[in-house]
């Protein structure tokens, strides 16, 4: 009886030790859905067993007070308190755990971890969960217009406005195919977006039928993460053909903060107009003198030309300048108002200042002749190239005559320097030196300018000598150590005979 008592104690202990290794895991998570925008809501879900381990009996403690901790990462926002409790798992048995979330609107594009930890009351079994949630924030853009109608030529304040990620590089385009067209670009730049930006579009709608007509915007930007993007966005507008159809045409640039001549040409492609009359109204390009110019009956299919003495206030570059044009119809006077894109060119101007080392110039001297380049104008130039040009008077020994100088802010300059030698054929005087500058002014224009002056060569006997005077010295140390030693040996040579002839005695 005591035996059977020692046996059934024994196999008791045996499953108490069976029980005891009742093991814990977790199944492969899942999030739905797999990518989400910022605002979306979605879940983790994975499953916690218990298991048997390869060392236990057939007999599976069950997992008791299983609970699930976790902190939200940034950008997510957990729709349930942590932590929270699954509760007792029996043996070989499971359970679904599923943890709601959502991505808050600020979150940006790319990976958040979230991490869950997975115990049991009393335990030191813990299980770690690290999932990942891809999130997505492309940029919503949408665009509108401050007009409903445009002109055949006009200018339309066109509203930007982002509701997503960020987006960078924004260029806007016009879409193949299109009877729309920008005037003076072919594209417009807008660089970095902001949540709404508000660009001006110079709109050429004269190819376009009157009506309702539709403008295929097409934008490329970089979202978040570099990936760049392309769409085409479509607004709708009213083409109003102006009763006066009729076309401007600038002749020549003009120059800001300058009195200007603004030459324009017109041109009457509807119907024929008469006492035609041109009126410039713009605040920022001013007239001096009087802003109407009477050109008379305006044939169809006619041209004709004008000028007016202006002053532009104005920044370079393409800009709408208000004209009115008055005409007269069954003796009615009538009156149209236009925004015509003229060109404006910086007053951008360069100055060279000129310093030699050594000084001054000799013919027949080497010197380092230093050309100083500076903006005088009111804006930056920028690329600016100088070039000395072939002289008369020296010879130029660098190896290229053109120097590249970069960009120059208005009042700034820059310096860079020549190997030159003064001809020896030549005499004294006076000598043209001129200089070419080629740069692009704030408009975007290309200039190329000649700058002369007048250079002063001296005689060579005014030169500076490159010995200094050391050979004069050298030349008369010599001569005087060839009379020293002249008078040594012949003193020595009297001394000697004077001292034989005594002896003889």
């Amino acid at each position: 009886m005591k035996t059977w008592s020692i046996i059934l104690m024994a196999m008791a202990l045996l499953l108490s030790a069976g029980a005891s290794y009742a093991a814990m895991s977790v199944e492969t998570y899942t999030v739905t859905p797999s990518t989400l925008k910022p605002g979306e809501e979605g879940s983790v879900t994975f499953s916690v067993k218990n298991v048997l381990p390869s060392t236990a009996t057939t007999t599976i403690a069950p997992l008791e007070d299983v609970q699930v901790f976790y902190t939200a990462p940034t950008g997510i926002e957990f729709k349930a308190a942590s932590p929270f409790t699954i509760g007792t798992i029996d043996s070989g048995g499971s359970a679904l755990v599923s943890v709601p979330f959502r991505v808050l609107p600020t979150a940006k594009s790319g990976v958040i971890t979230a991490s869950f930890f997975i115990s049991q009351k009393d335990k030191n079994d813990l299980k770690t969960v690290n999932a990942i949630i891809r999130v997505v924030n492309p940029p919503i853009i949408t665009l509108s217009s401050d007009r409903q109608t445009i002109l055949s030529t006009d200018v339309i304040n066109l509203t930007i406005t982002n509701n997503g990620g960020a987006a960078s590089k924004f260029v806007i385009k016009l879409a193949d195919g299109t009877n729309f067209s920008f005037m003076g670009t072919t594209q417009i730049y807008v660089g970095d977006l902001a949540k709404t930006t508000v660009v001006q579009v110079p709109l050429d709608s004269r190819k376009v039928t009157e009506g309702l007509n539709t403008i295929p915007f097409v934008i490329s930007y970089q979202q978040e993460g570099g990936d760049t993007a392309n769409e085409t966005k479509y607004l709708t507008v009213a083409v109003k053909k102006e009763k006066a159809d009729i076309s401007f045409t600038q002749g020549e640039p003009i120059v800001t903060n300058k009195d200007n001549i603004l030459k324009m040409k017109i041109r009457n492609r509807g119907r024929a107009l008469d006492d035609f009359r041109v009126l410039l109204t713009d605040e920022k390009v001013k007239a001096r003198e009087s802003s109407q110019i009477t050109l008379g009956n305006l044939a169809t299919g006619q041209e004709k030309e004008f000028e007016v003495p202006v002053f532009a206030d104005e920044q370079p570059g393409v800009r709408s300048t208000s004209f009115n044009v008055k005409w007269v119809e069954d003796d009615v006077e009538k009156e149209e108002a236009f925004s015509v894109p003229i060109v404006i060119s910086s007053d951008a101007e360069v100055g060279i200042y000129l310093e030699v080392k050594p000084a001054p110039l000799a013919v027949g001297g080497d010197y380092t002749l230093s050309v100083t380049t500076s903006n005088l104008g009111s804006y930056k130039i920028a690329n600016v190239v100088v070039a000395i040009e072939d002289s008369p008077s020296f010879d130029i020994l660098n190896i290229q005559k053109e120097q590249y100088i970069g960009n120059l802010d208005n009042d700034a300059f820059s310096t860079v320097q020549y190997k030159i030698r003064v001809k020896s054929t030549i005499a004294a005087g006076d000598y043209p030196l001129a200089f070419k500058v080629r740069y692009k002014d704030q408009s975007g224009i290309w200039i190329e300018k000649e700058v002369k002056t007048i250079v002063s060569i001296r005689p060579a006997s005014e030169g500076v000598q490159k010995d200094n005077g050391n050979g004069t010295l050298m030349l008369v140390g010599i001569v005087v150590l060839a009379g020293a030693a002249y008078w040594y040996f012949k003193m020595r040579k009297t001394g000697k005979s004077s001292l034989a002839g005594e002896r003889a005695k």
